[in-house]
C-alpha cells in the first residue's frame, strides 16, 4: 500500500487522480504546507511499503524521524525541495508542475497513462500561470466547487477531454460570479508601500487568490499583492515577474513559487504586526 501526501489545491489533488487511477492501491491524504510534519508524525510506517509526497515537501527535522523506517518519494516543483535530492529519491523540475511531474514519473514506471494527457497540461498550464489555454482557469473553477472529493471521482473515473454539459454550466455560472467577486475585493484593499520602495496592496478575501492578483498588480500598477483569507486562515501572495515573494512566505513558515506563494497563520495573527516587519509606509 502506498502512502500519497498531497497538496490541497488544484495541482496536488491531480496528482492523486493520476496515482489513483494508475497504482490503485493507494491512501491519499490532502493538506497545507503548514500540516504535512503533524502528518508525517502521525503515521504508522508499518501500514505502508512507501510514502509519496508531491507537490508539497516537508521539513528536514520531519523527514529525517521517518528517515531509514520507510521509502519516501518527492515529487515536486518548488525550490524548497531542492535538498531533499540529496538524501531520498524526488523528482524535481521548477519549470512543470506536480501534477506533470507525476504524470512522467508513472510513465517511466511502464503505465500507459498517454489518456490523462490533456488533463495534466490543463492543470500545468494553470499552476505555472501560463494561462494559454481557456480551460484552465475554468479547471480551477470546477474542482473549487466541486472540491477535493468529487473533483478526485470525476477524473479518477474517466479522463478529461472537454467539460460536459453540466460542468460547463457550473462553470459560466461562477465565471460570472467570479468576476462580481474580483471587482468588488479590488475596491475593498489598501495601497501600500514597504522598506525597499515597492508598492503593494493588502486585500481581504477567501477565493480565487490568483485571479485576484493578477488583476490587481495589472488595473492597479503594484508590485505585489497580499491577500488575507481569515476564513482559511491562509495569507497569498502574488507579485509582477520581477518581484520575489517567496521568500516572504518562507519567513512565515510557508513555501511557493517566485510569484505565487502563501502561508498559514494562527489565531493570534496580527495583520499590523506582519505589515510593520516588512517596513509599511500607510498611503490611505
Amino acid at each position: 500500500m502506498l502512502l500519497h501526501i498531497s497538496h490541497n489545491d488544484l495541482d496536488g489533488v491531480s496528482c492523486g487522480v493520476l496515482t489513483k487511477r494508475f497504482l490503485r492501491e493507494v491512501d491519499n491524504i490532502y493538506c497545507n504546507y503548514n500540516e504535512i510534519d503533524h502528518i508525517l508524525a502521525e503515521i504508522n510506517t508499518a501500514e505502508y511499503e512507501r510514502i509519496l509526497i508531491t507537490d508539497m515537501s516537508p521539513s528536514r527535522r520531519a523527514f529525517e524521524r521517518l528517515q531509514g523506517e520507510i521509502e519516501i518519494i518527492v515529487i515536486d516543483h518548488h525550490e524548497s525541495s531542492t535538498w531533499l535530492k540529496e538524501i531520498t529519491e524526488t523528482v524535481h523540475d521548477i519549470s512543470r508542475c506536480a501534477t506533470m511531474l507525476t504524470y512522467e514519473w508513472l510513465a517511466d514506471m511502464g503505465k500507459d497513462v498517454s489518456s490523462y494527457r490533456d488533463l495534466v497540461e490543463c492543470v500545468n498550464d494553470f499552476d505555472m500561470w501560463h494561462l494559454k489555454r481557456k480551460d484552465s482557469l475554468q479547471m480551477n473553477m470546477l474542482f473549487m466547487k466541486l472540491g477535493v472529493e468529487r473533483y478526485m471521482d470525476r477524473f479518477v473515473r474517466r479522463p478529461y477531454n472537454g467539460f460536459n454539459e453540466d460542468e460547463m454550466l457550473i462553470v459560466d455560472l461562477e465565471t460570472e460570479r467570479r468576476d462580481k467577486y474580483i471587482h468588488a475585493a479590488s475596491k475593498s484593499g489598501f495601497a501600500m508601500k514597504d522598506a525597499n520602495g515597492l508598492d503593494f496592496f493588502t486585500v481581504f478575501a477567501e477565493e480565487y487568490s490568483s485571479e485576484l492578483g493578477n488583476h490587481i498588480i495589472k488595473d492597479l500598477e503594484m508590485d505585489y499583492v497580499i491577500i488575507i483569507n481569515m476564513q482559511r486562515k491562509k495569507v497569498s501572495l502574488r507579485s509582477r515577474p520581477a518581484v520575489d515573494v517567496r521568500k516572504l512566505a518562507e519567513l512565515n513558515g510557508g513555501g511557493g513559487h517566485k510569484n505565487a506563494a502563501g502561508f498559514s497563520f494562527t489565531f493570534d495573527f496580527c495583520v499590523m504586526d506582519f505589515l510593520r516587519d516588512i517596513g509599511v509606509v500607510y498611503e490611505g
